[in-house]
């Protein structure tokens, strides 16, 4: 069988897959701050991510969302892998956004999951051989392939994980928490809250301080990053279902049609239609 140590490193835009001992030094150094990342190990390891040590067993996987800080030296000495990819390389669907801004990567703590029947061979079966054998054939079916990869190792993982359905609430929250709970937060009620002052009631803080703390973080305010999601889940409903533009807008919280059209085209410079035939 092929071990990690003799793989080949897969990098595209926006996704990358590297076996622990082949991790580039300039990738170590790095970090991938915007990327979403997955820890696959084939045997025991610790992960220390924001400073807090996390002890891996074989067969584990960690999620650790964007924005928090991985030392990635340590890896070298293990077995596994790490699969890495932005929300441009992965969000097709509503489906997929919601699997990425919940409680998988935007929890008080990164997930630790265990699944003993996706050992060595199986996942080399199902994600190693078919990346590479996907790379082989162009950037187009690489993608599908690579979007597939990704939502197979997600998806047990978001049911156990949503299943509960209740954002735990951190006694001490970082900036950056902060701003990834807010994120989760948008994801799950911009349809129905587009108010700031409703998602700072949810984080007990003012909402003064969530959009100086936004700003802070991303160069964005607190309402901006609301609409940005709104918008972005309007396009994809626009480009990837049937459903008219009427029942898109009702779907998105709008009440009034011509007010949802007035909304895409003031965000994203274009009517429904237009975005929908390009």
């Amino acid at each position: 069988m092929t071990t990690p140590d003799k793989l080949s490193n897969i990098t595209t835009a926006g996704f990358r897959f590297f076996g622990f001992r082949n991790i580039p030094d300039q990738d170590i150094e790095q970090n991938w701050g915007d990327f979403f990342r997955i820890f696959k190990t084939f045997e025991p390891i610790d992960i220390v991510v924001e400073k807090e040590k996390y002890h891996l067993r074989a067969n584990q996987m960690i999620f650790v969302g964007p924005g928090r800080f991985i030392d990635l030296s340590n890896l070298r000495v293990g077995r596994g892998y790490l699969l890495c990819f932005t929300a441009a390389f992965y969000e097709r669907s509503v489906e997929d956004s919601a699997t990425l801004h919940s409680p998988v990567f935007f929890g008080e703590r990164p997930v630790l999951y265990h699944d003993s029947c996706f050992g060595e061979q199986v996942f080399n079966q199902q994600i190693t051989i078919r990346l590479g054998r996907a790379r082989m054939q162009g950037d187009y079916i690489f993608d599908l392939v690579a979007h597939h990869c990704v939502e197979s190792l997600l998806l047990d993982v978001y049911h156990e994980v949503s299943a509960g359905d209740q954002i735990p609430q951190p006694k001490h929250t970082t900036d950056i928490g902060l701003v990834n709970h807010f994120s989760m937060l948008i994801h799950k009620h911009c349809r129905e809250y587009t108010a700031v002052q409703f998602y700072a009631d949810q984080l007990h803080v003012t909402a003064r301080k969530l959009t100086d703390i936004c700003l802070s973080m991303t160069g964005k305010t607190a309402k901006s990053m609301i609409l940005s999601v709104l918008v972005q889940q309007a396009v994809r409903y626009i480009k990837h279902t049937n459903l008219s533009i009427s029942q898109i807008s009702y779907e998105m919280g709008f009440n009034d049609e011509s007010n949802f059209r007035n909304f895409v085209k003031k965000q994203t410079g274009h009517i429904p239609r237009a975005l929908r035939e390009s």
